[in-house]
Order: structure tokens, then C-alpha cells, then sequence
């Protein structure tokens, strides 16, 4: 039996739904999260940071920064010399403890929340169904409270953390078994420990079953149903033990999602410009949806990558071409990476990154939003990472005392403005700087009509490129904080 210490300052519960994109959230489908949503504030202008990856938005959920600033800028990247092929899948947190040893202890640029809460005294718990990087990333130095069914993270005592929770349950689609294994890890383990000062429940689903089934099929619907039981079981626990009023609850995404009409990789894509431009062009390289120079050679000049954009720019499928180094001002038609990024960049920004194209365009289940996305995989039904507004689009509710009660908010928010709220309700001095604010506007606390100055500005090419149209991405700012709202098709 766990016993509870009621006299517990302040502590957050974020519960993630990967992928959900807000205007799926049916209440007939997911009632215990409408019910929170009810009881608090939905932001209803959410965004993801681009690009749109899972892993790159966990960084930003966990740092209040852009990939500009964090460092984990795609889901794979290339980081010369950091492993034997130059490629880190931040999905394998071995993958990641490699880029951590690589860059002396940096393979986030910048503290997370779990570094913050340790200088403090407190912890971060997490426990997740997705990869073991995913997880990882919310609490790299500090591990000690890490539940996945798909890894212990090579630590012992974390093999006996789960072999409290029993058998681990198969890995079908939806991961229903899966999304009720970790919910008790927080119900059973997270939620007696005052120094869990936060508790991260992030769910995989509905993200899986929109991968592998489609938006708005039966197994998405079932995954969806399944992460708002879940929802339903950390309430009744947290009411059970009468602590609820010691909690601020974050229901969220990371991202959106856009159902795939086209497959090819980069890669492929860069193979075909070669074979039509000739060996004019340098030694490049691909990963994700970025291009890089090859590992070992110096990285080109801004003119040479002109025939390629110009090449790029004039394909179907590709949408927007953005240009890595912030020097590059004049490469025809492409927009710069780090407008997207708050103004910052790093030495892990690629050349070039490319945004294939999307429409409204809705699929067999009625559900709008379709991308050419730049992957092999045929059995993907759904996918995301490029600067659609379906992609960028994420889903956040907060509930607790801390929050206003039935509000509907429009202001503009992203994942880079979940942990600077989170240490403002818990009282905590965060790193500076950091790129995301405090929601202040959700708070009971805020004063009404207190609103800090919110804009809109259209990004276009400082130079024309091969488009037939421009391209133009639209961004929303909240004072000095910029999110991206998509591409204008």
C-alpha cells in the first residue's frame, strides 16, 4: 500500500499523448481528457518546434529551448566523429550516450529539467512507452526513476523497478497492455515520492497506431481510447489519496501528424539531382530530412548548393528549402533555418533542410492533411516532420490549482514553453536563456487582461528561387517568442 505525505509543496504531472493532434481530441473518444480540459485551460494554438520530430520536441519540452539552442536538431543526425558511420539515432539512448561522450558532456547544448530539479534536491520521473532516447532525454544525468518496457538503460536498479510492475506486456498495436504497464509505474511507484517534484507519464500511442494504421482508423481510435483510460486512472488514483490539489496536470503533445501519399528518402531524392546536375555538385550527405556535407570534407560555399536548390525547388513533392548556416543570406529561394529557431543555431544545423509538400487533401477515414514525406517506408499510413501547419500543430491542457478554471485560451504556446511554466509553478530559478515563457495567461494568478502583445509575420525569400509561387511560412510571436505556425500552401 502506497501512503502519501499530503503536506507536499507543489509538484507537476505532464501526461503525453505522442502525436495527438488537437482537433482529434474528440470528446466522445477521449472523455476523461475533455473532463481536464473542462477543469482547466486549453491552449488552442499549440505548436510543435520544426521540424516536427519526436525527439526534437522532447528536447524542447525538457529544455524551454529551439534545436537552435538544445542541439538535437532531427531525429537522426549526422555529428561527424561521434559514432563509427557519423550517425546518431536519438531514438537508442546508447546512440545519445555516444553523443554525450563525444561532446564532453553536451549532447544537450543546454540543462534539462531533470538537471534543474537535481540542483535542487528534487527528482524527475519518467515513464514512457516509447523509445528508451525518448525517455532519456527528459533526465540524461539522473536516471534513477526510468520506466520502459523496451529498456532498463543498461542499469540494475532499474531492472528491478520494473520487475515491480510484473511481466511486460507484448508490443501490439494499439499498445494498450503497454499504456497500462507504465500508468501504474506512476500510480504505484512515482506519485508516494514527495521528491518526485515532477512525473512524466508520456504515452506512445496514438502516434504508433496513426504510423502503422492511419489517422482516424479503428486502431487509432482504440490508442486514443486507451491513453484517456489511462488519463482516467491517474485522476482516480491521485482523488483516492486525496493529493489531486497538490498537482498541476500538463496533457500535451509533441507534435501533429499527416497522412503519407508519397514515399522516398532524401537520399534518394539527392542520387537523382546528381545524376541530372552532373559532379558539379559537392560531397553532400542525408539524414532525416536534412542535408549535410559528407563527414570529412569542408562543407561547401553557399554558390555551390545553388544548382541543387534550384533543382529542389523545382520537384513536386518538395515545398520549402531552408538554409542551415546563418551566414547563407543569398542562396535563392530558401528561407533561413534559424528564424524557425528562434534566432539561434549550433554546429549541428545541417546546410540545408528540406520541407516536402502537404495539402488539406483528406484521407480513406475523412481525416485532412497529407504530406510526401521523405522516407522509404511504405507501411507508413501517417507521418510527420515537415513545416505543414497538420505537422506543427500539438495538442496542451493544464489543469490544478494553479491554473483558471473552464478557459479557453487562443494566445500562441509551444513545447518550448512547458519547462520555464514548469519551474515557475514549482518556484524554481531555471537556466537563461532559454527561447520559451511562462504561460502566465493560463494562470489564476494572471491579471486580467494582462496580455502581452501577440503578432503575426510571413517569412518569405530574401531572393527569388525556382518556385512558380514564393514560398512563405507563417510565425505567431508572443513578445520575443516566436513559434512556427506552417508552411502557406
Amino acid at each position: 500500500m502506497v501512503t502519501f505525505d499530503k503536506s507536499a509543496s507543489r509538484r507537476v504531472l505532464v501526461i503525453g499523448a505522442d502525436g495527438l493532434r488537437p482537433d482529434l481530441l474528440d470528446p466522445s473518444v477521449m472523455p476523461n481528457v475533455a473532463a481536464l480540459a473542462a477543469s482547466g485551460v486549453r491552449f488552442t494554438d499549440h505548436h510543435a518546434a520544426y521540424p516536427s520530430h519526436t525527439r526534437v520536441n522532447m528536447s524542447s519540452l525538457t529544455t524551454g529551448s529551439t534545436p537552435g539552442r538544445h542541439g538535437i536538431v532531427a531525429n537522426t543526425m549526422l555529428v561527424p566523429g561521434a559514432t563509427p558511420d557519423h550517425v546518431i539515432d536519438t531514438s537508442d539512448y546508447q546512440h545519445l550516450d555516444a553523443l554525450d561522450q563525444h561532446s564532453a558532456g553536451r549532447m544537450l547544448l543546454v540543462p534539462s529539467l531533470g538537471d534543474v530539479l537535481a540542483a535542487h534536491g528534487f527528482r524527475l520521473a519518467v515513464a514512457g512507452t516509447g523509445t528508451g532516447g525518448s525517455n532519456l532525454l527528459w533526465t540524461r544525468n539522473h536516471r534513477s526513476r526510468l520506466v520502459n518496457p523496451n529498456t532498463a538503460f543498461g542499469i540494475a536498479d532499474l531492472y528491478d523497478l520494473r520487475e515491480k510492475l510484473g511481466e511486460i506486456p507484448s508490443n501490439d498495436t494499439p499498445h494498450l497492455a503497454r499504456l497500462e504497464y507504465v500508468t501504474r509505474a506512476v500510480t504505484d511507484i512515482y506519485l508516494g515520492d514527495p521528491d518526485n517534484r515532477v512525473i512524466v507519464l508520456w504515452l506512445a500511442e496514438p502516434d504508433s497506431s496513426f504510423h502503422k494504421c492511419g489517422l482516424g482508423s479503428p486502431e487509432a481510435l482504440a490508442a486514443m481510447r486507451g491513453v484517456d483510460a489511462c488519463v482516467g486512472r491517474i485522476i482516480d488514483a491521485l482523488d483516492r489519496a486525496s493529493i489531486r490539489d497538490q498537482f498541476d496536470i500538463l496533457f500535451m503533445s509533441d507534435h501533429g501528424h499527416s497522412t503519407v501519399k508519397a514515399h522516398k528518402t532524401l537520399r534518394e531524392y539527392l542520387i537523382d539531382a546528381r545524376r541530372q546536375l552532373g559532379s558539379s555538385l559537392p560531397p553532400l550527405a542525408s539524414a532525416s530530412d536534412f542535408i549535410y556535407a559528407q563527414p570529412g570534407t569542408v562543407e561547401p560555399e553557399e554558390r555551390q548548393l545553388t544548382p541543387l536548390v534550384e533543382w529542389l525547388q523545382s520537384q513536386e513533392w518538395c515545398d520549402i528549402v531552408f538554409s542551415g548556416p546563418r551566414e547563407w543570406t543569398s542562396l535563392p529561394g530558401t528561407l533561413p533555418l534559424s528564424a524557425l529557431w528562434n534566432g539561434a543555431s549550433n554546429e549541428r544545423r545541417p546546410l540545408l533542410a528540406v520541407s516536402p509538400a502537404w495539402s488539406d487533401a483528406r484521407n480513406e477515414f475523412g481525416v485532412p492533411g497529407t504530406v510526401s514525406a521523405l522516407t522509404t517506408q511504405s507501411a507508413l499510413r501517417s507521418s510527420h516532420g515537415s513545416a505543414s501547419p497538420y505537422d506543427m500543430h500539438a495538442t496542451l491542457i493544464a489543469s490544478g490549482p494553479s491554473f483558471q478554471e473552464g478557459v479557453v485560451s487562443p494566445i500562441p504556446t509551444g513545447t518550448i514553453d512547458i519547462a520555464p511554466t514548469i519551474l515557475s509553478l514549482l518556484g524554481l530559478e531555471g537556466p537563461a536563456p532559454v527561447d520559451g515563457r511562462v504561460l502566465r495567461e493560463g494562470l489564476s494568478s494572471h491579471p486580467v487582461g494582462e496580455i502581452s502583445s501577440v503578432r503575426d509575420e510571413i517569412l518569405g525569400p530574401a531572393v527569388e528561387g525556382a518556385h512558380a509561387l514564393p514560398p512563405r511560412l507563417r510565425l505567431h510571436y508572443v513578445g520575443t517568442t516566436s513559434y512556427v505556425h506552417g508552411s502557406e500552401a
